[in-house]
């Protein structure tokens, strides 16, 4: 009888000893986003988490700085390095700053990936969408409401941003080739704050009386100019675009103050950079080969000059079908 318990007891010990071990994730990624504290992150994590909760043996960790600066970004990977964490994935507030702390994670044998930001280090880039389409989309919304001709600013985060830098770009490229009658007359950084974006707007139409056109980039941003926009009584007479969420711009859409916002599905690009950081580990990424992103399909990676990355499509909202989103 005492035997039997004995080894009974012994197959209850075993038996939880695998349980913890089936439990144990055995990889762990760090994701670091350009801040904290915005509705425009908290989205992206809304994917972040369902992907985690579909990749059991990934540990996953969502990191970001309180302030939009490359050095708190720094400050980050530098506390995350010694934990060996398997990947950082990070949103980087600048490409090149932060590039001597990725080589350090990269000797200590740590996977390097970029999303949202790039990085001029990295094995892998989730990039939110094609640069070229996007701007190229932008400058299409602000010539349906103004024309071929007049005035432009545009407001962005920050010029060191590898993201706004690459739109502002491809804004460039695609109105110089095909529409040379509007005219950029100013570009101001406005960090990523709807406060800072309202007064540089309220700027902007004091200091360019003749604007036509607008240009907000970055999520905070859109809606602190949509709302300089309305509170001068110019809805409707100068044109607004600009990339931000659907929850955000709902009432400026609702009300005519910008009819076309346009962005990527911000859950959906947390969720890839999940499964993408894990196809990595599986050395499942390769340029021109399709690997699998959960509910997102089949997805292929195209080389760059760096590595390769993966994007998702530009998705816009108006005012008929904002409301068919919720983030």
């Amino acid at each position: 009888m005492l035997a039997a318990l004995v080894r009974l007891a012994g197959g209850m010990l075993i038996a939880a000893t695998l349980q913890i071990s089936q439990a144990a994730p055995a990889h762990t990624l760090v994701v670091i986003p350009k801040l904290v504290g915005i509705s425009y992150y908290d989205a992206v994590k809304q994917g972040i988490d369902r992907a985690a909760a579909e990749l059991p043996d990934l540990q996953v960790i969502w990191a970001g700085p309180t302030l939009d600066r490359v050095e708190k970004q720094i400050e980050l990977v530098e506390h995350y390095i010694p934990s060996h964490p398997d990947v950082i994935a990070v949103a980087a507030n600048d490409p090149v700053a932060i590039v001597p702390v990725l080589q350090q994670a990269q000797a200590a044998g740590i996977h390097v990936m970029s999303w949202d930001g790039d990085t001029d280090l990295r094995e892998f880039f989730v990039n939110l969408v094609d640069y070229q389409d996007f701007g190229t989309a932008m400058v299409d919304a602000l010539v349906e409401q103004m024309g071929h001709s007049g005035e432009v600013a545009i407001i962005t985060t920050t010029f060191y941003a590898p993201n706004q830098s690459n739109w502002i770009a491809a804004i460039k490229s695609h109105l110089y080739a095909h529409d040379p009658g509007l005219k950029i007359v100013d570009i101001r950084p406005a960090g990523e704050s709807s406060e800072e974006s309202y007064r540089v707007t309220r700027d902007l139409l004091n200091t360019n009386p003749q604007l036509k056109g607008l240009i907000a980039l970055g999520a905070p941003n859109l809606p602190g100019a949509a709302r300089a926009l309305e509170e001068a009584g110019l809805a409707g007479k100068v044109a607004l675009v600009g990339n931000s969420t659907p929850n955000q711009m709902r009432p400026y859409l609702k009300r005519g103050v910008v009819h076309k916002v346009l962005l990527w599905n911000a859950p959906d690009h947390g969720y890839l950079t999940v499964y993408s950081a894990y196809n990595l580990l599986q050395g499942k990424l390769h340029a021109g080969q399709p690997f699998a992103a959960g509910h997102l399909g089949l997805l292929t990676p195209r080389g760059d000059d760096t590595s390769m990355q993966v994007n998702l499509p530009v998705l816009v909202f108006t005012r008929d079908n904002v409301d068919q989103y919720d983030f």
